[in-house]
C-alpha cells in the first residue's frame, strides 16, 4: 500500500482528467505495460473498470516505488508538453515532487528511509520557536522532512517582510530599519557585527529556501532537517525579540 496522500491523489487526478477530457493524449494500457504493470488485472478493477478507478486501486493497493516511478513518469509525460503551454509546467514540477516524495519512503518497512535510528550519546534537545514548531510539526509527524524546512524558511521570511516590508534579506537589513528590527541603532561596532551577523543568518535562510523551493523534493535524514529547522528558529527568534520586548 502506498502513502500517496488525498490531497496529491486529488491533485493527479484533476492533472489527469483520464474519463472526462484528458490533458495528455496517451496510451494509457501501453503507459503501464511498459512498466511491466498489467492494468488490466481484476485486482486493480475491483471498484469499476474506468480508467480513473483502475489507477485509484493501484496507487491503493501497490508500493511506494512502484507507484513513485510511475508518477514521474506521468511527469515526464506532461513535460514533453512544456514547450505548448506553461500550464504543463506547472503540472510537470508538481507531479515530480509527488512521485518523488513517495519514491523516499522505504518500500518494505512502508517508512521513510531516514525513520531508522541509532543510539546516540551526542543527542541533544532543542526547542524550537512555537511559530515555527506549530506551523512544520504536522510535516515532521509525516516524516515529510523536506517540506517542512521549506515550510520553517517561509515562516521567517514571511515575519522579515512583516517586519521591513522586504521579503529579501540584503534589502530588509538596511540600517535604517535596524529600529524596527532591533529596536535601537547599534551601540558600538560589537553590537553592529552582531547586527551583520543575523543579517547574513537571515541570507542564508533566503538562498537554502530558493534551492528547496526551485528544485524538485528530496530525500532529507530528520537529523538535517532539525539542524535547517534549528536555523529558523534562530533567525526567528533574533529579529522578534525588540518586537516582544515592547510586550
Amino acid at each position: 500500500m502506498s502513502n500517496l496522500s488525498t490531497a496529491d491523489k486529488k491533485y493527479l487526478e484533476n492533472a489527469l482528467r483520464l474519463d472526462t477530457s484528458p490533458i495528455v493524449h496517451f496510451d494509457f494500457y501501453s503507459f503501464f505495460n511498459e512498466l511491466g504493470i498489467d492494468i488490466d488485472n481484476p485486482k486493480y478493477s475491483s471498484d469499476g473498470t474506468t480508467k480513473t478507478a483502475r489507477i485509484r486501486k493501484f496507487w491503493e493497493l501497490e508500493s511506494n516505488q512502484l507507484v513513485g516511478r510511475s508518477i514521474l513518469e506521468l511527469a515526464a509525460l506532461f513535460r514533453n508538453q512544456e514547450l505548448r503551454s506553461l500550464m504543463f509546467v506547472k503540472f510537470s514540477t508538481k507531479i515530480e515532487k509527488i512521485g518523488q516524495k513517495l519514491m523516499m519512503y522505504d518500500e518494505i518497512e512502508n517508512k521513510p528511509l531516514q525513520q531508522k535510528k541509532h543510539s546516540n550519546s551526542k543527542d541533544l534537545t532543542i526547542e524550537l520557536r512555537p511559530e515555527i514548531y506549530e506551523h512544520v510539526k504536522r510535516f515532521m509527524d509525516n516524516e515529510d522532512y523536506f517540506h517542512a524546512v521549506e515550510e520553517g524558511y517561509k515562516i521567517v521570511r514571511r515575519k522579515l517582510q512583516e517586519l521591513t516590508g522586504e521579503e529579501q534579506a540584503h534589502k530588509a537589513f538596511k540600517e535604517e530599519n535596524y529600529l524596527v528590527i532591533f529596536g535601537h541603532q547599534p551601540k558600538d561596532g560589537i553590537e553592529k557585527d552582531f547586527f551583520e551577523g543575523i543579517k547574513f543568518l537571515n541570507m542564508a535562510i533566503q538562498n537554502f529556501r530558493n534551492e528547496k523551493a526551485h528544485d524538485i523534493a528530496k530525500p532529507l535524514s530528520r537529523n538535517l532537517a532539525i539542524h535547517y529547522l534549528a536555523l529558523t528558529s534562530l533567525a526567528y527568534d533574533l529579529i522578534t525579540r525588540n518586537e516582544e520586548d515592547k510586550d
